[in-house]
């Protein structure tokens, strides 16, 4: 009885608060649980001005477990509020010791992300764009073989995204495939194991291959890309 009472404040407090107020709140108090459950020392900010603040930007729920590293910088962000699925929660697992999981500068992940790294570890270079429900692991998350499949995976390979990548909502990138400089990854796309996407590329379908090019920038903006 204690707890409806309890409830039906909450309630009613909830009713009384202007709509984009109350929103704003929840959503803040579901970005603070979710980083107080997670695994905080494993997460490393790195960059920013000499003696300033290193904080990470979460703007949606996020955690991060496991046993290994999370590596940012204070100009990465995490979440989206005004995209969708501004409710659910990242997960973020460097699962085992060595593990690293590396995101560089400028770079955002959109809402509802996974990223599992068990080994060999995932990089994602600066300035990424990466879509809702993006997800990435090093592993198979265990053997295939017959008879082994409750054993974990023995073979992880690295991941990596580099440096001013766009990745669509809904894109699986699997062990060591490797997305370059530049590249487009359309919505939906499975990127294999070991798929190599070169500079440029313009990467779709599942299985994803390589169906085209991304224009070289003019020379006005290659001047102003830092």
């Amino acid at each position: 009885m204690a707890m409806k009472l309890r409830l039906a404040r909450y309630g009613a407090l909830l009713q009384a608060t202007p709509a984009p107020e109350a929103e704003s709140l929840v959503r803040g108090l579901l970005v603070q649980y979710f980083f107080h459950v997670s695994n905080k020392a494993m997460v490393e900010v790195v960059g920013g001005p000499a003696g300033s603040a290193r904080t990470l930007n979460l703007l949606a729920p996020t955690v991060f477990k496991g046993q290994g590293r999370v590596r940012v910088t204070t100009s990465t962000l995490f979440g989206w509020a005004t995209s969708p699925f501004s409710y659910r929660c990242s997960y973020i697992e460097a699962r085992n010791p060595g593990a690293l999981i590396d995101i560089g500068e400028r770079s955002t992940l959109n809402n509802a992300a996974v990223l599992i790294a068990e080994g060999a570890g995932i990089r994602i270079g600066a300035r990424c764009l990466i879509g809702t429900e993006f997800q990435v692991l090093d592993t198979n998350a265990h053997e295939l073989e017959l008879g082994r499949r409750h054993l974990a995976d023995s073979q992880t390979r690295q991941v990596v995204v580099g440096d001013d990548v766009f990745v669509g909502s809904r894109v699986t990138l699997l062990k060591g495939c490797r997305i370059g400089d530049g590249c487009v990854v359309a919505a939906g796309a499975v990127v294999p194991p070991g798929f190599q996407a070169p500079p440029l590329s313009i990467v779709a379908g599942n299985p994803a291959r390589v169906v085209g090019r991304v224009a070289a920038p003019s020379p006005e903006v290659a001047h102003e890309h830092p």
